[in-house]
């Protein structure tokens, strides 16, 4: 099996000069063996709370989660916010 690590993607939006951050969540595969970050999976513009989004990776990686539980564990995180 593909050693699974979880991680925060970031992304850029310009709208009149302003800018905003928002942050997600990926999977990325085999990135600890390799050294390379392979996205498998990826949900953007989760939260503009980096913070909040990191816990939830660490969380996704302390509990070992499986990239087929991603999208209801970020419906999950949502409800919460």
């Amino acid at each position: 099996m593909n050693d699974i690590t979880y991680g925060i993607v970031e992304a850029t939006y310009v709208l009149d000069d302003e800018r905003r951050f928002s942050y997600g969540i990926a999977v990325f595969a085999d990135a600890a063996q390799t050294g390379t970050a392979v996205i498998i999976d990826e949900i953007g513009d989760v939260s503009d709370d980096r913070e909040k989004v990191e816990m939830l990776a660490a969380l996704c990686n302390k509990l070992d989660l499986s990239p087929l539980h991603l999208r209801d564990i970020v419906e999950d995180f949502l409800t919460t916010l």
